[in-house]
């Protein structure tokens, strides 16, 4: 990962770059081994998005189905092109980030 000051505008992981660099609340403290928070904290980012996702998804399936758009089992048939799996790959870089954005925090000196 390149340093925060050195992120260039092109870089598809810009955003999450820049809300790294922009997070300064201070994170709560629950257990006295500050590892043990970060673990938390990270799986607590990871359930909030998938809690999102899963909303998102069963929205739009019901939506689609509802309109006639899709058949039930379309989703689970569906086979992505090349390019939709670089956007999902490159989406996953960003989602990793996000969720692994207290242990880059812990890491930078204060």
């Amino acid at each position: 990962m390149e340093p925060r000051d050195k992120v260039k505008p092109s870089d598809p992981l810009s955003h999450v770059h820049r809300a790294l660099r922009e997070s300064s609340d201070p994170r709560p403290v629950y257990f006295d081994d500050p590892d043990i928070d970060r673990v938390l904290a990270i799986t607590l980012a990871v359930a909030e998005e998938v809690g999102v996702m899963a909303e998102r998804l069963d929205s739009m399936q019901r939506l689609l189905e509802s309109r006639g758009l899709i058949d039930e089992g379309e989703l689970d048939a569906f086979e992505p092109s090349d390019d939709v799996q670089q956007a999902r790959l490159e989406w996953h870089r960003a989602f990793i980030a996000r969720i692994l954005r207290v242990v880059d925090q812990s890491l930078e000196p204060r």
